[in-house]
């Protein structure tokens, strides 16, 4: 079994790769926009639910380690290949949903908010550049969550739980230090204007270091993981 099998293997799963999140994503849609024809607001009514998306990628890239790396593996699927084409996969899958939210996004904005204000796709400061910086924020916003999921399932597989426990420990620790340091040396602020400064876009791309460091990661942990 090489990469395309493993993608075959990935796209029989239409419930949990394709069915789901549009499901739930285009029904909280629809609830918010029945909503909005009742509220009639004076200015643009903005709301976050299109968030889940995000946050679906995130537990997606989770999931999938756990419910088919052990089938793989047992299929004589190569942990390389498994790897590979599991991040073909979701490339694929980040981009086009990356599209879709572009593409709902510019009907919104044509619509004046579906005729009523409504702002569930289309956000000022994201939505504020040229197409293609547009679904580059999209894709390395989502394609980040993804890849951030991924390395977790994965670190999880190779050190099981307690190496779970001891990671998240870890990591609120570093958290709560560095929080703290950032408040006794009055830097919040700094970084507030740091972040203004810089266009949505701009601060996307920075996302592709760590993105970067997940995908690394999560092919050292699986290369070591047990079945």
């Amino acid at each position: 079994m090489n990469i395309r099998s493993v993608l075959k293997m990935h796209v029989r799963d239409k419930w949990g790769w394709f069915l789901i999140p549009n499901i739930i994503l285009f029904s909280i849609f629809i609830v918010n926009l029945i909503v909005s024809l009742f509220i009639t607001p004076k200015e643009m009514y903005y709301t976050g639910g299109v968030s889940y998306i995000f946050v679906y990628m995130l537990v997606a890239g989770i999931l999938v380690v756990t419910q088919t790396f052990s089938y793989a593996v047992s299929m004589s699927v190569r942990r390389t290949d498994y790897f590979f084409g599991t991040v073909v996969m979701g490339a694929i899958m980040n981009f086009s949903y990356g599209v879709l939210l572009l593409i709902c996004s510019i009907v919104e904005n044509w619509t004046n908010g579906w005729g009523g204000k409504f702002h569930f796709f289309h956000f000022p400061y994201l939505n504020n550049g040229t197409l293609l910086e547009q679904i580059a924020i999209y894709f390395i916003l989502l394609i980040n969550l993804f890849f951030l999921g991924l390395m977790i399932s994965s670190f999880a597989r190779r050190f099981g739980k307690k190496g779970m426990a001891y990671a998240t420990i870890s990591s609120l620790l570093i958290a709560s230090i560095a929080a703290l340091l950032i408040t006794y040396y009055e830097h919040w602020m700094d970084i507030i204007h740091w972040i203004i400064e810089h266009t949505a876009v701009q601060l996307a791309y920075w996302l592709i270091i760590p993105t970067l460091f997940y995908v690394v990661f999560s092919y050292l942990f699986l290369r070591r993981a047990t079945v």
